[in-house]
């Protein structure tokens, strides 16, 4: 008798241990470690501090926004020679974003007014970027270009002191309201595993206290590296019974390749006829140039670009893909980056230049897909190329 009451004893122990245990994993939301996805990469959070950089003269705000050529790279110096920004002063009703330090060329403006371009660079790795987010506020003005490109213009809610419009030139923009912090998804303007250039320009009224100020975060997310597969070993397939009267299928010549889809070269003045275009139809561009291991478009390719959006104007139930790709001298991974670079950048100029964007997309190839089979200079301007591929017409 006394042996079965142990007995008994004993099983309810391991019942009541093994409800624990599961109610730890279940609590902790404990995972096996061969059931868990990667982490990304940590975020990466941009502020302005004193390590922004900042013009040492004052500049001009414009009516209008500046043109790229007019927008200093990451190692030219800005207007008046490049300088640290310091902490600025600000009024107390002031809404700057928390963790900042409100920068400016001095503590305060002048009496008059005065306007300055500051600028930060982000070296970005080649980890998948999920999401970017910009928040800003300043005394009283700002345009943001990232990498280049305007990120926004007028601000609805925005004012001006009256007077000074016609000073400043300020006609098509408002300023930022000083209680107010800007939030903008500027993912789109970003790449990887590239010196990303954040500039600004902003313009002080300087009619409260001659405050001055530019307050700004960047806030960086990555996306989760893709779950690693399953390592069970497959389980082999009984062989399937032979059937009666069906003949061999003919063997595949060796080699055969699929049919390759039909080009055309695409550039100003020389459009296609809509009527030859079909799904899978490609179109290379022809005159459409970057530096040599860089994403930025030259200015010689804007023609053709050109040309490109307006006839997607004309005809607007056409839909299409950017192809990048390269030459076979790069790594494959450097390549497949670099490809997608140039393919997006082709998209945006035409996203920014009135095309829809559900009518575009872009994909980087790299170098899977030469025309030439060869390391030479001929072979490499015959292989790094942008195409479009018709998805829709």
């Amino acid at each position: 008798m006394s042996n079965m009451k142990n007995k008994n004893t004993a099983g309810i122990l391991r019942s009541a241990a093994c409800t624990l245990a599961a109610a730890f994993f279940v609590t902790t939301g404990f995972v096996p470690s061969n059931a868990k996805q990667a982490a990304g990469k940590p975020p990466v959070t941009i502020v302005t501090d004193h390590s922004w950089d900042v013009s040492g003269s004052k500049t001009k705000f414009g009516e209008y926004p500046l043109p790229a050529e007019r927008i200093a790279e990451a190692a030219t110096p800005l207007p008046g020679g490049t300088h640290k920004a310091v902490t600025a002063e600000y009024n107390d009703r002031s809404k700057i974003i928390p963790g900042t330090v409100p920068i400016w060329r001095r503590r305060t403006a002048d009496s008059e007014g005065e306007a300055y371009q500051f600028r930060k660079t982000v070296r970005l790795g080649a980890e998948p970027i999920q999401k970017v987010t910009l928040e800003i506020n300043c005394d009283d003005v700002a345009r943001v270009y990232i990498n280049k490109r305007l990120v926004s213009v007028d601000k609805r809610d925005g004012k001006i002191k009256d007077g000074y419009d016609d000073h400043y030139t300020f006609r098509s923009v408002t300023g930022f309201m000083h209680n107010r912090i800007y939030t903008y998804d500027v993912t789109d303007y970003f790449f990887t595993n590239v010196n990303n250039t954040v500039l600004v320009e902003a313009a002080s009224l300087a009619f409260d206290g001659s405050h001055a100020y530019l307050s700004a975060k960047i806030a960086i997310e990555f996306a989760p590296a893709p779950p690693r597969p399953a390592t069970t070993a497959a389980k082999p397939k009984p062989a399937a019974a032979p059937k009666a009267n069906v003949p061999a299928p003919a063997a595949a010549t060796a080699g055969a390749k699929p049919a390759a889809p039909e080009k055309t070269v695409f550039e100003a003045g020389r459009d296609p006829e809509i009527e030859t275009l079909r799904a899978g139809s490609i179109l290379e561009l022809g005159h459409v140039y970057f530096k040599a291991d860089d994403y930025r478009l030259d200015t010689a390719s804007y023609r053709t670009l050109a040309a490109l959006a307006k006839f997607m104007k004309r005809h607007t139930s056409l839909k299409i893909e950017i192809g990048g790709h390269t030459n076979l001298r790069p790594d494959d991974r450097f390549a497949a980056e670099l490809s997608a670079n140039r393919a997006r950048s082709v998209m945006r100029y035409l996203t920014d230049n009135g095309v829809a964007a559900d009518r575009v997309t872009y994909k980087g190839y790299g170098k899977s897909q030469p025309r030439v089979n060869a390391i030479t200079k001929e072979a490499d301007r015959t292989n790094q190329r942008v195409e479009v591929k018709v998805l829709e017409k």
